[in-house]
């Protein structure tokens, strides 16, 4: 990261892994840069051997062990959204529901927005997997979301998973723990509280 107050770029960060990118379906806006930030710390195989490949790995299940071992990834997400220039901000990965949901449950949590409305807006990400998985297919998609299947037999939902995770969990202590400053935070909540 830079530590210039203002990053040069506006419009969308790409949390994706390095593997993972790929030229764009349809072009951006002139104006939109992307800033590719990968979230997930994929050269960390210790961590990854006990999630990746997993079906918990599709559900918040491993979102607060990700918080607890890569700090510096997420605060690197945020000092950028800190400190982009004036605009809208997309935030995007594969589905966007893991790294993207994420992120997102965070943010809601920095502004103020109470559980049940941040579990209601990760909800909306659910049905929506399938058919994107159907979409990028060109028709049916032998993909199955295995997220969905894995709360079906462990009895949970991912709403119970946040629920828990928010409970334990102090957003603007664990980001500012993880390196990202008091003025980043202000700037973060002005950007998400104004209109």
């Amino acid at each position: 990261m830079t530590d210039d107050r203002h990053l040069q770029w506006e419009g969308c960060a790409n949390v994706r892994n390095h593997d993972e990118l790929a030229e764009d379906l349809a072009p951006r806006p002139a104006g939109v840069t992307t800033l590719h930030l990968p979230l997930d710390g994929v050269g960390d195989t210790e961590f990854w051997k006990d999630w990746h490949g997993r079906p918990e790995f599709g559900t918040p299940i491993y979102y607060r062990p990700f918080l607890d071992h890569f700090p510096e990834r997420t605060a690197a997400v945020f000092t950028a959204i800190a400190r982009v220039e004036p605009g809208g901000v997309a935030i995007h990965c594969g589905i966007g529901r893991d790294r993207t949901g994420l992120i997102a449950i965070l943010l809601l949590a920095l502004a103020g927005v109470g559980i049940d409305e941040i579990t209601a807006d990760y909800g909306l990400s659910e049905p929506r997997v399938q058919v994107l998985l159907d979409r990028l297919a060109g028709g049916e998609s032998d993909d199955l979301d295995s997220a969905a299947e894995f709360y079906e037999r462990a009895g949970t939902t991912a709403a119970e998973i946040i629920i828990a995770m928010l409970a334990d969990l102090d957003v603007e202590g664990y980001l500012r723990a993880a390196g990202v400053g008091d003025e980043d935070l202000s700037a973060i909540r002005e950007r998400l509280l104004s209109r």
